[in-house]
């Protein structure tokens, strides 16, 4: 379970016992219905969280398919030029000079289709003087075919994702702050009836016996969840799903297991292996396949799991 749902379990057992044995125990200025509050407060506040990181995700993978698409694009164009232009001095001199910026990372993949752009533009016009006229060069990226003005377009759109996925991001945080300070809030207000109640149980020997089967804080601390940073596509074929992890985590676990299943295919998340907090790659998966992940920590205390993850399978970008 994720934390808030230990938190939610942990307060339906303490409402049965208030509303039973103390219904009319204030704590501070709060009764029984503000922790109902709170209670029911969950679902929303985690369906925003749910829908803030799919939101997130959808946008870092518009980035990293633009980024993979005009990886290739500054990579393979250069060499269809080479191929069709080859005997042209003035050409060959300007492919030369592309080589020159290594498409490897943001910046450089950026630089390096910005002086492909012209020399593409250029190079169609070659090809159109020549007799007979040849056809303008194209690449397909991922199922799309890419001419110079696409390939163009793609370049200025990217400032557009950027902005897009730093939206994204600030909403997501923001859904994931609400949660955590709803759950804190609910914890408290948990433990402080538990200290009362506590207190007040000596006398009544129902209540005690309620008050043992509220989940408490074990000798050995919980294990803190390792949370699934981002998913990409790639790997072997370009159809592997390749799994980051947020920095910290894991702590007081003795087990860390990445597990997922396939929707529609597996049950559950039965295809499991040892989580390495470097990143580990699953799959290979097919075109269309939808694969849920999470992480999962476990130690004597018990078992937690990370949010769950989703990414569905597109087309290779090679």
């Amino acid at each position: 379970m994720e934390f808030w749902e230990i938190t939610k379990e942990r307060t339906l057992i303490t409402l049965t016992a208030w509303k039973h044995h103390l219904p009319a125990l204030k704590i501070g200025t709060q009764d029984s219905e503000a922790l109902v509050a709170l209670f029911m407060g969950f679902e929303p506040l985690a369906s925003a969280c749910v829908r803030a990181q799919y939101a997130f995700d959808g946008a870092y993978r518009e980035v990293q398919s633009a980024l993979a698409t005009m990886r290739v694009l500054g990579t393979k164009v250069p060499q269809l030029i080479e191929g069709q232009l080859d005997d042209n001095r003035l050409m060959m001199i300007a492919v030369k000079a592309l080589y020159k910026t290594s498409p490897r990372t943001e910046d450089s993949i950026l630089k390096r289709l910005r002086e492909l752009l012209p020399v593409w533009s250029r190079a169609n016009t070659a090809l159109a003087a020549l007799t007979p006229t040849q056809p303008a060069i194209t690449r397909k990226v991922g199922g799309v075919v890419y001419t110079e003005a696409s390939a163009r377009m793609l370049y200025d759109s990217y400032i557009v994702l950027i902005g897009s996925l730093s939206e994204a991001a600030a909403l997501l945080a923001a859904a994931n702050e609400d949660l955590a300070a709803h759950d804190f809030a609910t914890d408290e207000l948990n433990k402080r009836w538990y200290k009362m109640a506590k207190a007040l149980a000596d006398t009544e020997n129902a209540l005690a016996e309620s008050l043992a089967r509220i989940p408490t804080e074990p000798g050995t601390p919980a294990p803190t969840v390792i949370e699934i940073s981002t998913i990409e596509q790639g790997g072997a074929g370009g159809m592997e799903a390749i799994v980051d992890y947020e920095k910290g985590g894991g702590d007081h676990a003795t087990t860390r297991n990445l597990r997922w299943k396939v929707e529609g295919v597996d049950a559950d998340f039965a295809n499991v292996v040892e989580l390495n907090r470097a990143g580990n790659t699953i799959g290979p998966f097919l075109v269309g396949q939808v694969v849920s992940i999470l992480g999962e920590v476990i130690n004597s205390s018990g078992r937690r799991t990370s949010a769950i993850r989703n990414i569905t399978i597109g087309a290779p970008i090679l």
